[in-house]
Parts: C-alpha cells; sequence; structure tokens
C-alpha cells in the first residue's frame, strides 16, 4: 500500500534527477506496463496513448524524469512536482502532486508560526 509517507519519502529519495537516464530502467518498466497500458517511447519521451491528445499527462520528458519505482501492484515514475503512477494489473492511472511548501514569515520563524 502506497500512502503518505511513503509518498513524501519517494519525494525526498528522489529529489534529483539520475546522472544517467539509464539507470530509470525504463524500458523495463514500460515492458511490465505493456499488458495494461499503450506506452510509447524514444529517446527523448514517452508517450501514454490510452489519453487523449490534450490531456498534460499524455507525453512527459524523460531528461524531467527523476526516478522510477516498482510496487506490488504500480509503477511510479517520480518528476519534481507530481508523480505518475500506473497500475500493473488494470489500466488504471493516478496523479500525485506534491504539496507546495509553505514559507514561514520572518516573525514566524523567530516563534514557530507559519505565514499567512
Amino acid at each position: 500500500m502506497i500512502t503518505d509517507e511513503v509518498i513524501k519519502e519517494i519525494y525526498k529519495t528522489f529529489s534529483k534527477p539520475p546522472k544517467d537516464a539509464s539507470s530509470l530502467n525504463l524500458k523495463s518498466h514500460l515492458a511490465t506496463l505493456e499488458p495494461h497500458h499503450k506506452l510509447r517511447s524514444d529517446d527523448f519521451e514517452v508517450i501514454v496513448e490510452d489519453l487523449e491528445e490534450f490531456n498534460p499527462f499524455r507525453r512527459f520528458l524523460i531528461r524531467r524524469l527523476h526516478g522510477a519505482v516498482e510496487f506490488d501492484k504500480w509503477i511510479a515514475f517520480v518528476f519534481p512536482n507530481h508523480i505518475l503512477f500506473f497500475s500493473k494489473v488494470d489500466k488504471q492511472m493516478q496523479v500525485h502532486f506534491k504539496p507546495e511548501e509553505q514559507k514561514k514569515s520572518f516573525l514566524g520563524r523567530l516563534f514557530g508560526r507559519k505565514k499567512g
């Protein structure tokens, strides 16, 4: 099960892009998802052919990908501000957006209170 704590750890672990795109094992992950998702890739991007043409998650650049994590029933593609979860057992796809960090005001930093 993918909990909020697991998601926080994913963002923390993959806060920077990999030095080499081959370390993502992208071809292996796409092959695992092939029975349920229509994914096509080239050297620059991955296209989710199941989604409509104007869907913002239909295409993603490989250079923006920070990591890929395989779970029991999901494969997560990690980006700086969101994670795309693709199911390995059906056609489900989910998106998790990274919550914005609220910056503290000067007084908040002094007294431990949040801005606003």
